[in-house]
């Protein structure tokens, strides 16, 4: 059966129930994940409930379906928090695990709910018109804290809960929040770019809360316009564009049963960043500090007396780099105050046993990349890499004085895993292989298999299995030598004496990878179902290759990515059933500035370019990200100005199509009509479509169907259609 459009936006799901939020309860008897309705009612096709695999029994169960609870508008801030977070699935989006592993609270539309799993009820927590979100239970299980009217409040769980209508006593514990100040909200910047959603960290004792106030005052007002398809909203947003001041951000530590508040100065500089927050005991705490242009950064360890109502802070250990340093998500505290935590020191990212002393020892080495600490279990640590080879992500074990990792997980497949005592849960995919989770044991054999096989008739991509391709992988050699991974889907049906059209789907940016051996979003299949090749490359400046990989792009973006961007294409150029006069390129984010460069710096190499939602002038982006890889404007006017497209509009002679969404808060409209603007001036021809209402992930299934169908035929005009 032939993949259509309609298809790849309805329900059931084609990658199958694919579970997330995978988690084990605390005392690891089941597994908890969010999963879609198997249903083909395409209102319901994005609302997940939440269930459970219990681990004794095998048997699978809804513990939580959305429509047990109330549903409200999301306020404009949870709007911007799902945004920050990526979340576009309605229903049961989050939720957390007591850790007594007797109840779980489910947020949902503002309010909060209890599972009590002893007794199959569901409790609401809160009742009231304004939300509460970054939930989070203490240690002991016995309080919670949120986040309400921009402040931090904690909340007594009494043994019996009230009913509906009456809401627990909540006390806020910190001052009371402004539309300029926070207490325990994490800035914009941390949460889009410092990848830190976390505003507050309880204590290991439950006794106390670190938390950050961010003032927003020094961050300039710029209006933010979001346009819908009847109305528009302006909004005065503080947006701290590359150059300008950040929000002011401090660190406190709130004693609850006094209410005291700490502050703790652990910044040398007025605009250094607090990247992460570790607590190591219930009197110590590691902050990692960056400084603005994040070329350094420092562990700083925060010893703290309540009893004396004082603080010391000692910088136990300082990274530099030449370039920039990247933020690790990895940090595993230990029972005796050491901890494992990831760092590029080495020019990879690994992982290191450290202490309060700063005394750091390896605990993995080589030339190859760390990509997540899973966890340590009796001096085993536990961690994905891509230790064998460039294209597979597999989770493996090392003792945690060093030493050669053991590989756990089964080739052919790209792995995420999450461990939970002596189990292990494991999501894998392959570019023809649909997600699968299995429930591994470490001390037996046993497996659980969580979700259908492909080969299943009841998975709802079996029907369509034939229209994948044969698929290649490969590494290209970049002019410093270095090896720049590449992945070509064939189309499928095809005779090889015919010459195909191809699409270069870009990226390109930093952060990212794309060239992996996992399940690829359908779109890829139902083009090569239409006769079109697929080839993505991870060019210089992606990640999870090294630092000598990363920072060639430092200073000037859009010019070494171009480069080995255009190194593939004549790759594809060399290939026997490859048309070279049919070569187009698309990219969204990252990947539409990449398309408007491709097209203006080499003009004629593409046949046609689909751009969405494209930064075009970096002075019109963020401040952390944009510093990250190009310094700061004062410090590098010519590279800001070469790293924006509009020096190079005048050459743009090929078919463009332009998209965008008209309420996109992180890749501004903006960007867009200033494109629109100067091509219209030197009277350069394009297409266009803007999608009201849009954010910059541009979703719904009306709204998809729309924007690919557009797509489908802006290419079929240019790529099948030979008279061209």
């Amino acid at each position: 059966m032939k993949l259509s459009l309609e298809r790849l936006f309805s329900a059931p799901a084609l990658g199958g129930s694919s579970p997330q939020g995978l988690q084990f309860s605390p005392d690891g008897t089941r597994l908890t994940y969010l999963s879609a309705k198997n249903s083909r009612n395409n209102s319901q096709a994005d609302a997940l409930d939440l269930w459970q695999f219990e681990l004794a029994t095998g048997e699978k169960s809804v513990i939580a379906s959305a429509n047990q609870f109330d549903a409200r508008e999301f306020s404009i801030e949870e709007k911007a928090r799902r945004e920050r977070l990526r979340l576009s699935h309605e229903g049961i989006t989050e939720y957390y695990w007591a850790p007594n592993s007797q109840s779980i609270l489910v947020p949902l539309a503002g309010n909060l709910y209890l599972l009590q799993l002893n007794v199959n009820s569901v409790l609401p927590v809160t009742d009231n018109a304004t939300y509460e979100t970054d939930i989070r239970f203490s240690p002991n299980s016995q309080q919670l804290a949120f986040i309400r009217d921009r402040t931090l409040h904690v909340m007594q769980i009494p043994e019996q809960l009230p009913g509906k209508g009456a809401e627990i006593s909540v006390d806020r514990v910190l001052p009371e929040g402004t539309e300029e100040l926070s207490y325990g909200l994490p800035e914009f910047i941390a949460q889009e770019e410092m990848h830190r959603y976390e505003g507050y960290w309880w204590s290991p004792s439950s006794d106390a809360i670190a938390f950050i106030r961010v003032d927003e005052t020094p961050v300039e007002i710029s209006e933010r316009y979001e346009i819908e398809a009847d109305s528009f909203s302006v909004f005065a947003q503080r947006y701290p564009f590359a150059g300008t001041p950040n929000a002011d951000v401090a660190l406190g530590v709130v004693e609850l049963t006094t209410g005291h508040v700490l502050w703790i100065d652990v910044t040398q500089h007025d605009d250094d960043y607090i990247a992460r927050v570790h607590w190591l005991s219930p009197k110590k705490i590691m902050v990692l500090v960056q400084d603005r242009r994040q070329q350094t950064l420092s562990y700083v360890l925060v010893e703290i007396s309540f009893d004396n109502r004082e603080t010391r802070t000692s910088v136990i250990m300082t990274e530099q780099c030449e370039t920039w340093i990247n933020l690790s998500n990895s940090f595993k505290s230990l029972a005796d105050e050491r901890f494992v935590f990831g760092s590029e020191r080495s020019g990879f990212h690994h992982l290191w046993l450290g202490d309060t002393k700063g005394h750091v020892a390896p605990v993995t080495e080589g030339h190859w990349q760390v990509t997540s600490l899973v966890g340590v279990r009796d001096d085993i640590v536990y961690f994905e890499a891509l230790a064998d080879g460039p294209f597979e992500n597999h989770l493996y074990r090392v003792p945690i004085s060093g030493g050669k990792p053991e590989r756990l997980s089964q080739e052919g497949f790209t792995h995420s895993t999450t461990l939970r005592g002596q189990h292990v849960v494991d999501r894998y995919s392959a570019v023809g292989q649909p997600p699968r989770v299995e429930i591994l044991d470490l001390d037996t054999s046993l497996k659980h298999i969580i979700t259908d096989e492909v080969s299943e008739t009841t998975h709802p991509f079996h029907q369509y299995q034939s229209e994948i391709g044969p698929v290649e992988f490969g590494v290209l050699t970049a002019e410093d030598g270095q090896s720049l991974p590449w992945r070509l889907l064939r189309p499928v049906g095809v005779s090889s004496s015919i010459l195909c059209p191809v699409i270069v789907v870009v990226y390109g940016g930093p952060g990212v990878r794309r060239v992996n051996n996992e399940w690829l979003t359908p779109w890829h299949h139902y083009m090569t179902s239409q006769g079109y090749a697929i080839f993505q490359l991870d060019n210089r400046g992606s990640t999870d290759r090294g630092r000598d990989f990363e920072s060639p792009i430092y200073g000037h973006l859009g010019d070494i990515e171009v480069r080995d961007q255009l190194l593939g294409v004549q790759y594809l150029q060399s290939l026997d059933e490859i048309d070279s006069n049919r070569i187009g390129v698309f990219g969204h984010s990252y990947g539409g500035y990449m398309t408007l460069m491709l097209l203006m710096k080499s003009p004629g190499t593409f046949k046609c370019g689909i751009s969405v939602a494209p930064v075009t002038d970096w002075g019109l982006y963020d401040t952390h990200y944009t510093e990250r890889y190009l310094g700061l404007p004062s410090d590098n006017k010519a590279g800001y100005e070469a790293s924006s497209v509009f020096p190079y509009t005048s050459a743009l002679s090929d078919p463009l199509l332009l998209i965008h969404g008209m309420a996109d808060d992180n890749v501004l409209f903006t960007h867009t009509t200033r494109l629109y603007k100067d091509l219209q001036d030197q009277g350069l021809m394009f297409e266009t479509m803007a999608y009201p209402g849009a954010k910059h992930g541009i979703t719904g299934r009306s709204t998809n169907i729309h924007r690919y169908r557009m797509m489908d035929h802006f290419l079929t005009r240019y790529l099948m259609d030979t008279t061209r």
